[in-house]
């Protein structure tokens, strides 16, 4: 009787467990997800930026960060699905109050990235270059309507 006991309270336990696990994730963890990648995506414009705008030698590296945006788009949606807009963060609430337009801004750039993923294959710089544009336009898009502008940041008040 009290190994079966024993046994039921272990059981308990260890499906008790990942459920506690996943009430302790902090509104501050998800913002810390939600940055790190939109900082990827941005880390990759950066770098193909950078080597068109410097002509640096890195032609073949582009299509490698356009996949990486391309990728890391893919997510955006599902990095946002829990709302968190105090604290820490530039999201407005305006992302959960619109669902609907922040998943459709976030396809049309995902839609974007992989244009550019496909047009950095080619090596041709002029369409690549004309293709960040694009894509920088639908970034944009998003960030106007769904980011707090710079003078409102979190950054500011550190």
């Amino acid at each position: 009787m009290m190994r079966s006991w024993k046994l039921v309270l272990l059981s308990f336990i260890c499906l008790a467990l990942p459920l506690a696990s996943a009430q302790a994730q902090s509104d501050e963890a998800f913002i810390k997800y939600r940055q790190d990648l939109m900082e990827s995506i941005g880390g990759n414009m950066g770098a193909i930026g950078d080597t068109l705008k410097n002509k640096l030698p890195y032609k073949d590296n582009i299509a490698t960060h356009a996949q990486g945006i391309h990728l890391a788009s893919q997510l955006i949606t599902s990095a946002f699905k829990k709302e968190v807009s105090a604290g820490p963060t530039d999201a407005k609430a305006d992302i959960w109050k619109d669902w609907d337009k922040f998943a459709t801004a976030a396809k049309n750039m995902g839609q974007e990235s992989e244009k550019l993923a496909q047009v950095a294959k080619s090596g041709d710089m002029e369409a690549i270059g004309a293709q960040v544009k694009a894509l920088g336009k639908a970034c944009g898009t998003c960030h106007k309507a769904f980011r707090k502008p710079k003078e409102e940041s979190y950054k500011r008040a550190k």
